[in-house]
């Protein structure tokens, strides 16, 4: 909602050679995405009308691609907040653009490699995983798995039984390497965790290994 900093944004990246559109209002900006369905969406966690995360929930249904938010506040709750909404990447204001062209890139790349990787239906423990239709079942209950969780999912679920680590996932996920401090991948396996335990809390089928990463499980211990 910022007009100087948005102006700028959408020089640095028309100049990079992206097609940008801007709204400085969250209920605009919600049938737009909707309608525009763009490879990738810019969101400030403050806006008028309707805030980001709220922005977020609103396309949940109608658009999968990469949300990035920006935010003036490094609190954890904040992103914590972000991830939980569905978003893909979190940036703290002041924004530096080349940073900012590198994690947009990162979830361009990430979008690539999801439909490259081979399809196919994977069933694991109460589970029926189906990656080209991009559905994750119980029973006949369809869970609300959006498509950032689904990924994160099918990358566990296709090693399930091996520990996979920190490293693979940051890699895969964001393209860029891990640093040994960023809690993002550990704040989304926790969402994911929560989701699929919702209806079958007795089963942990996503385990921490510490200082290595997570396992799938095959089988109930």
């Amino acid at each position: 909602d910022d007009h100087k900093v948005a102006r700028l944004l959408c020089q640095f990246l028309e100049h990079e050679g992206f097609s940008v559109s801007h709204y400085d209002n969250g209920e605009a900006a919600v049938g737009e995405i909707v309608r525009l369905q763009p490879d990738l969406v810019i969101l400030d966690m403050m806006l008028p009308g309707m805030d980001g995360v709220a922005v977020c929930q609103a396309i949940q249904a109608d658009f999968n691609k990469g949300i990035l938010m920006l935010t003036a506040s490094d609190s954890e709750m904040n992103e914590v907040i972000a991830l939980n909404a569905g978003v893909d990447d979190y940036l703290c204001k002041p924004v530096r653009p080349h940073i900012l062209l590198a994690r947009l890139n990162a979830l361009l790349r990430r979008q690539k490699r999801s439909h490259e990787i081979i399809g196919g239906t994977l069933m694991l423990l109460d589970l029926v995983i189906d990656f080209d239709k991009r559905l994750v079942k119980r029973d006949t209950e369809t869970l609300p798995v959006n498509d950032a969780d689904f990924e994160l999912l099918w990358l566990l679920v296709s090693d399930a039984g091996t520990v996979v680590t920190r490293e693979a996932l940051f890699m895969k996920l964001r393209g860029i390497e891990y640093d040994g401090l960023d809690r993002s991948i550990d704040m989304r396996v926790s969402k994911l965790r929560k989701l699929l335990q919702q209806g079958n809390p007795d089963v942990q089928y996503i385990q921490t290994v510490r200082q290595r990463g997570y396992l799938f499980l095959r089988e109930v211990e």
